[in-house]
């Protein structure tokens, strides 16, 4: 049953992060389909849905188990907070070493070291409200799907976020 879980969130994530780097390409970056469009990066992120999801799963079940499911103010601030400095940093870490391992980085801690920081500090304003939400309004049940559901958002910037080289150009390796 807990497998099952697992797999169901991270099909869920991989669903979510497809159409997010789908958007990203087409709206965020102005990509023409024909051309310009990296089906290559897109399944990239399909399988860093594979890592997210079951990651989220156990993380927020976790939490759950050790505060509980009440959702006064205080427990839902510090499920929050958890999630962002518990849970968070590490996801991040993982996220973008595998991406640095997909995209051949010659380099992926210098990619973690310099991707890591900006996405954490950007991710402390949206996440906190995102994930209030979450512990305070949505059940136990359906906190995966709708984590995936605000990281469509989320992911958009990520996908954004990791084409662009430290110069704040999208890289090479990602507009080829």
């Amino acid at each position: 049953m807990l497998l099952k879980k697992a797999f169901q969130a991270a099909l869920q994530s991989s669903c979510i992060m497809t159409v997010a780097d789908v958007g990203t390409q087409w709206i965020v970056e102005g990509k023409n389909f024909s051309s310009d469009y990296d089906g290559t990066r897109t399944c990239r992120w399909t399988m860093a849905g594979f890592l997210h999801g079951p990651y989220f799963f156990a993380g927020f079940s976790m939490v759950d188990q050790r505060l509980g499911a009440a959702t006064s103010l205080k427990v839902v601030a510090q499920k929050t907070a958890i999630a962002q400095f518990v849970l968070f940093p590490p996801y991040l870490v993982a996220l973008f070493g595998l991406m640095g391992v997909l995209e051949r980085h010659p380099n992926i801690l210098d990619k973690i070291q310099a991707k890591v920081p900006e996405a954490f500090l950007s991710g402390c304003i949206y996440w906190p409200v995102a994930n209030g939400i979450n512990f305070a309004l949505i059940p136990a049940s359906l906190r995966v799907p709708y984590v995936a559901s605000a990281a469509g958002l989320w992911n958009c910037y990520l996908s954004w976020e990791n084409a662009r080289d430290s110069g704040g150009k999208e890289s090479e390796d990602e507009t080829q």
